[in-house]
């Protein structure tokens, strides 16, 4: 009988213990039950395109890059790569980190036409036995889809890489 009591007991303090611990998680944030959504603390990685286009950005990037070789007419060298992007409203300028890029240190000039970010920047600089004469990337606040280009002395563009981004959050998260 004795053992009986001690296993009761025993499981009570245990129960005690386990809801005393479960209120504690609870009261320090650690777990939330709560089902309203509207008092839950939004999630920092989901975003509503709409919001692209009306603050400055940061993109995550994923993207194929078609590289042409020696010159133009030459077999491209094809593969996919991440980069970064961002867009500064105020500032009308952008950036992107990848091939021929404008950097953040050499930002473009950014004009929007629609939901369409488009950043360029002069450029004057050889490739593939060619002069290039501007830098371009845009960036289509609606979908994501980015498009980097570059225009020639000729007048002829070639779009060098192609991909979708992303808008994301740096740390801190909230």
């Amino acid at each position: 009988m004795n053992h009986l009591k001690v296993i009761f007991s025993t499981a009570v303090v245990t129960v005690v213990l386990a809801l005393g611990v479960l209120w504690l998680t609870v009261e320090l944030g650690w777990l939330n039950f709560n089902p309203d959504p509207t008092s839950a603390a939004p999630d920092p990685l989901a975003v509503d395109s709409k919001t692209h286009s009306k603050k400055n950005g940061n993109f995550i990037c994923e993207v194929t890059v078609s590289m042409p070789q020696r010159n133009l007419t030459s077999e491209p060298k094809v593969y996919t790569d991440f980069l970064v992007a961002g867009l500064d409203q105020q500032g009308k300028s952008g950036w992107y980190q990848g091939e021929f890029s404008i950097s953040e240190s050499r930002k473009g000039a950014l004009r929007m036409d629609g939901n369409k970010a488009i950043v360029s920047r002069p450029a004057m600089f050889e490739r593939f036995g060619q002069m290039i004469t501007q830098e371009e990337f845009t960036l289509d606040l609606s979908d994501g889809a980015f498009v980097q280009t570059l225009t020639f002395r000729d007048g002829g563009r070639r779009h060098i890489i192609k991909g979708v981004c992303a808008k994301y959050v740096k740390a801190p998260f909230h």
